[in-house]
């Protein structure tokens, strides 16, 4: 493995151990909602409008030349926009579902339970997979990259374990933490695809926007706007720094 191989799986461990030790974190998702989670939403929602979102032009243009001029696909030019915005309906769709079914019948049920865990599976894969396939301006920009998601799984970790309650805590964590190494394993196994590169990114770019916003709408306060403003400066000013 390379150097780079090495580093990143030290940052799969970091992100792992964050994963497991959420929930001795106890912080609040509802009104008064924890000033921490809003700092951690708005840390990944800089991170991505200035990493994630413009590399989905680079993404673009990758897909035009894999899918070609010949193909009936070549109308429509505007591909990682619109896999982005189809992410975001499927995690909003999802936690509609998931809302819906709570307030019916108190729990979401083995079935919606995972399905939920499945699209957060593919997220977090995705998430492993980016660590070693983006090429990174440098290792200060890698740590970037793990303090940005670092803080967004704090926050994501703490809306699922509200929704699914013991069932998250029990199997959801666990296989959550099986996709991010998975992820990354597959990427270092194997030769990096660019098209599933341009997919999963674009994906991740949607449901990251809106499991991020979601949260912070619903349950913040003026208080929490400036947590949320708080990260946000931070991570982009730390952006700017190691670019």
């Amino acid at each position: 493995m390379t150097t780079t191989n090495w580093i990143s799986l030290l940052f799969i461990i970091g992100l792992i151990i964050l994963h497991f030790s959420e929930k001795y974190l106890n912080l609040s998702t509802k009104d008064p909602r924890s000033k921490l989670l809003s700092f951690a939403g708005g840390a990944t929602i800089a991170y991505s409008f200035i990493f994630l979102i413009p590399e989905l032009a680079h993404y673009n243009d990758v897909l035009k030349r894999l899918i070609g001029s010949e193909s009936w696909l070549a109308f429509f030019e505007e591909y990682t926009y619109t896999l982005a915005f189809l992410g975001l309906l499927i995690y909003y769709g999802l936690d509609l579902l998931m809302s819906a079914r709570k307030k019916k019948t108190g729990d979401t049920g083995n079935g919606l339970f995972a399905v939920h865990i499945a699209a957060f599976f593919f997220y977090n894969f995705f998430i492993g997979y980016l660590l070693v396939i983006q090429d990174f301006k440098s290792y200060w920009a890698m740590i970037v990259f793990f303090i940005a998601l670092g803080l967004h799984f704090i926050a994501s970790d703490h809306s699922l374990k509200a929704i699914h309650e013991e069932d998250y805590d029990k199997y959801g964590r666990w296989f959550l933490v099986a996709a991010i190494f998975a992820g990354w394993l597959t990427a270092v196994l194997f030769n990096p695809s660019e098209a599933f590169a341009a997919v999963g990114i674009s994906f991740l770019a949607g449901g990251l926007l809106f499991n991020t916003f979601k949260d912070d709408v619903r349950e913040g306060s003026s208080h929490n706007y400036w947590a949320f403003a708080g990260g946000a400066v931070l991570i982009a000013f730390l952006y700017m720094l190691t670019h």
